[in-house]
């Protein structure tokens, strides 16, 4: 995560928080992110993903879960699609932020 710091904040505004917990809590009530980065390293991912996106269904942001494997999946909630990653380098999740504007909130 602490790699992905750098080339998301040259995107936009960056807000890093842990999941879960009253921070998290906070990050999803009080901004709207166009991108969220999990880190389901340590996490049950089949457990967490659903929690997740369900969390962000009203704002419908591009989420993305990672893990120290270096394989992930997005979520594009305002499309409706989603699909693997076998790869979650920097340059590959920023490949996935399209539009002018972006705010970014991770976890």
């Amino acid at each position: 995560m602490r790699a992905l710091e750098a080339p998301l904040s040259a995107l936009g505004e960056l807000l890093v928080v842990p999941f879960p917990g009253p921070a998290f809590d906070r990050a999803v009530t009080g901004h709207a992110a166009d991108l969220v980065v999990v880190d389901v390293t340590y996490m049950d991912e089949a457990r967490v993903r659903p929690l997740i996106l369900h969390r962000f269904e009203t704002i419908r942001p591009m989420v993305v879960f990672v893990s120290e494997t270096g394989k992930g999946w997005w979520d594009d909630l305002q499309a409706g699609t989603s699909g693997p990653m076998t790869a979650t380098d920097p340059e590959s999740i920023c490949a996935l932020v399209v539009g002018p504007t972006l705010r970014v909130a991770g976890s």
